[in-house]
């Protein structure tokens, strides 16, 4: 109502192959806007400017969203603050891992399910193959972010986005 809210300006960064980058900043900085303006997933009446955003060569404030979405989940992905959010409840564990392993890999979904459950294991959660088949709400905060973390590494991204990853979980299993 008061008019256009810049919540984030003058960011700046380069990030090469193998590098690691922690942008750190007080609660409501802008740290996950950055994060989700990067990836193009802003609230739809939010408005991304940059003048320059590049990834691996490509301008992705000029790519189309078929390139997008190529990219997103493949060689770009986000391990979100929030799951319970992040995943959508009306599908299991296992559809939703097996749909990005099938969109981006080009897989069966039964070769989806295998990779998905090997993902799962690989995160610490206990009878990986049976939790493809509930459904978020039946996983605790620290599992549902076991599970994205395991989402967002099952296509081996170039670049990992990780907003706040372990704040759901156990301090042992951070």
């Amino acid at each position: 109502e008061a008019g256009l809210l810049h919540a984030v300006g003058g960011v700046s960064f380069t990030l090469e192959r193998g590098e690691t980058l922690a942008i750190v900043g007080e609660s409501g900085s802008g740290k996950s806007l950055t994060s989700l303006a990067l990836m193009d997933l802003l609230p739809s009446r939010a408005i991304r400017k940059a003048a320059t955003l590049r990834f691996d060569g490509i301008d992705l404030m000029a790519a189309g969203e078929r390139q997008k979405e190529d990219l997103r989940g493949d060689r770009m992905a986000m391990i979100f603050q929030e799951p319970m959010t992040a995943l959508n409840p009306v599908f299991t564990i296992g559809s939703q891992m097996a749909d990005v392993l099938c969109r981006h890999r080009d897989l069966t979904r039964r070769q989806a399910r295998a990779v998905a459950s090997e993902m799962l294991a690989k995160v610490n959660i206990p009878a990986p193959a049976s939790r493809l088949d509930d459904y978020p709400h039946q996983c605790a905060g620290g599992m549902r972010q076991r599970v994205m973390i395991a989402m967002a590494l099952s296509c081996d991204p170039t670049l990992l986005i990780a907003d706040e990853p372990t704040t759901a979980l156990d301090v042992t299993i951070q």
